[in-house]
């Protein structure tokens, strides 16, 4: 962005997107990251690298960037989403999708009723989830599994959330596969990819 400023104002006449002003106008004013505290509706406290992180994930809601939160496993990445997904809630911005590994789903659900006992839950999972887009909106939080996002890509894309959330984010690495093009569907005010493992063997993942 700074370089295509500094190219622009040798070009008065041309003429920038309103994507590409906001990212200018923040980029003017911003100066450093600060850690950041949970909202007092979290229940519990972040650690000073968990401060750190959430810092992170509002720098890139205040430029309107997707991002990846990359920290090794067990350090408590599920715990900093759920800081920035209880701000949201108390904003009223909607529901978000986090979209988890099977073996994730009770994990995120224990959490999330730990951490954040106001928030409500659907995990839309098994024969009986809804069929019905509105539902979601009754909702703070979505949880599904990569399995139950390639079957029903096309009800979960009738609904704009204010994030979604990737979480093990490799499982997306191969653009070609199934799960990749129906994260690609997903729509979405905020974007982000959570992982231990965001680089393995090639550039491209």
């Amino acid at each position: 962005v700074g370089l295509l400023d500094a190219l622009l104002a040798a070009m008065p006449a041309a003429r920038v997107d309103e994507t590409f002003e906001h990212a200018r106008r923040e980029l003017n004013s911003f100066e450093t990251l600060q850690p950041v505290d949970p909202p007092p509706t979290f229940n519990g406290e972040l650690r000073h690298y968990q401060r750190d992180g959430l810092a992170w994930l509002h720098f890139l809601q205040r430029f309107n960037f997707g991002g990846c939160l990359a920290d090794d496993m067990g350090l408590g990445k599920t715990v900093q989403a759920l800081a920035l997904l209880e701000e949201r809630r108390l904003a009223k911005s909607g529901p978000s999708l986090v979209v988890v590994p099977r073996s994730l789903l009770f994990n995120w659900r224990q959490e999330a009723t730990r951490f954040t006992p106001a928030m409500r839950v659907l995990v839309h999972e098994g024969r009986d989830r809804a069929r019905d887009p509105g539902k979601f909106a009754e909702y703070d939080l979505v949880l599904v599994t990569y399995g139950t996002l390639r079957r029903d890509a096309p009800l979960l894309a009738e609904l704009e959330f204010d994030y979604v959330i990737l979480d093990e984010a490799q499982a997306i690495k191969n653009s070609t596969t199934e799960t990749a093009k129906a994260s690609r569907l997903l729509r979405a005010k905020h974007r982000l990819a959570m992982s231990g493992t965001p680089v393995e063997n090639r550039i491209a993942d």
